[in-house]
């Protein structure tokens, strides 16, 4: 732990704690999200160390989930796919991109089922190939989606994929899963649609330049920080009426550049990193996020988006709208950060609540416990209390600490 002697307080004004998780969604907040405030993360420092970290071992229990219920070892697949099966059964570490492809590849292996055996009926390897087959003769990547859809509707009703026009700007790919009791359906929807994302991306040849996402689930938070959807790239919305991705109009004339079952297979067995994206710098969430961060370190708690535009060369009125593209707010930014550095301090440090308080740039000891606990749904008392026996909380929050503690 660190000791309260070693810091001095440092006051900047003050900046509230809002109720609730942050929300990506490309217009407006989600009310019923908002209501219900999300338990605070510790891991969200700079985007590239929350990258690095992956999927953690919660989701991979949760992509486990149908191969459990059908009998197998969940370890066994794990060690089988080249995986330390402590990410399982400890539900320590991550895994990245690539293991992410071996795992499912293996999963699908063992059970003969492309749907991971979360639904009823599931589909067989040999017909997925016949289905793949059917729209590989297809010219572009939108007659290649229609294909695809037809052929699904066709061979199952667990699956019901649906195509929508948005107004000449582009079209809407709705994707419904009938899942089994028992599996995580928000996890099917989530590694369906990484994998409809890649899959057309390799087809024409580069990234697609997806409109958006609606995702029926609340925002999924990893401990670790790692943001599951941002290899997207898009806006998404959380709690939607349905489960969809928005392809952009000038996609669906894009040609493909793969055209056998052959190339393919041999895509998926090279281990794509499935959460890299070739030719995408940091985005303006990352940029911003490390800038913030920058500011809180010398100790400036309120620092206008001015500021923060100017130093990332760019304006404040561009800025906001580059973070509504990418589903963020400055503000909610703002406080997300100063809120994580709060629970670093409580689990990492002996310092007094008060003092604490005094550091994050309150001027008050009160202000700081009615903002946390608008941001956290406990006091900063009991959050302590809670959490500090936590070993993996308390690793993370001394690691954070150490490195964006005010100076």
């Amino acid at each position: 732990m660190i000791s309260a002697a070693r810091h001095s307080a440092s006051i900047e004004g003050l900046a509230g704690f809002p109720v609730g998780a942050i929300v990506h969604a490309p217009v407006s907040r989600n009310i019923a999200e908002r209501a219900s405030p999300t338990p605070p993360r510790l891991g969200a420092v700079a985007e590239e160390r929350a990258h690095a970290t992956g999927l953690d071992g919660k989701a991979v229990r949760q992509l486990l989930q149908g191969a459990v219920l059908a009998g197998r070892d969940p370890l066994a697949i794990l060690r089988d796919a080249a995986i330390d099966p402590s990410v399982y059964d400890q539900g320590q570490g991550a895994i990245d991109g690539r293991q992410l492809v071996r795992l499912i590849r293996q999963i699908q292996s063992s059970l003969n089922d492309v749907y991971l055996g979360f639904l009823p009926r599931g589909c067989g390897l040999a017909l997925e190939s016949e289905r793949l087959m059917s729209f590989l003769r297809c010219t572009t990547f939108g007659e290649a989606l229609r294909v695809s859809i037809r052929f699904t509707n066709a061979m199952s009703d667990d699956v019901g994929p649906g195509i929508f026009e948005q107004h000449g700007s582009g079209v809407q790919h709705i994707c419904t899963y009938h899942t089994i009791p028992g599996v995580d359906g928000d996890m099917m929807v989530w590694i369906r649609f990484v994998w409809i994302y890649q899959f057309f991306s390799w087809l024409i040849g580069r990234p697609l330049r997806l409109r958006g996402l609606a995702v029926t689930a609340p925002r999924p938070v990893q401990e670790n920080g790692f943001d599951r959807f941002a290899l997207f790239g898009c806006p998404v919305e959380f709690n939607a009426p349905v489960n969809a991705l928005s392809y952009d109009g000038n996609d669906l004339t894009a040609r493909l550049v793969h055209s056998t079952i052959t190339e393919y297979e041999e895509y998926y067995a090279s281990e794509p990193d499935w959460f890299d994206v070739p030719g995408r710098g940091p985005s303006w969430r990352q940029r911003t996020q490390q800038a913030l961060i920058e500011f809180q370190h010398a100790g400036f708690w309120s620092v206008p988006i001015e500021l923060v535009a100017a130093r990332l060369r760019t304006r404040a009125r561009r800025l906001r709208h580059d973070l509504a593209l990418e589903g963020e707010s400055f503000q909610d930014m703002k406080t997300r950060l100063r809120g994580e550095l709060a629970t670093a301090y409580l689990l990492a440090s002996d310092m007094p609540i008060t003092q604490i308080g005094l550091i994050l740039g309150f001027s008050e000891p009160g202000s700081f416990s009615r903002h946390f606990c608008a941001w956290a749904g406990m006091a900063p008392s009991t959050f302590r209390s809670e959490y500090i026996a936590d070993a993996a909380r308390v690793a993370l929050a001394t690691t954070m600490l150490l490195e964006r503690r005010a100076s």
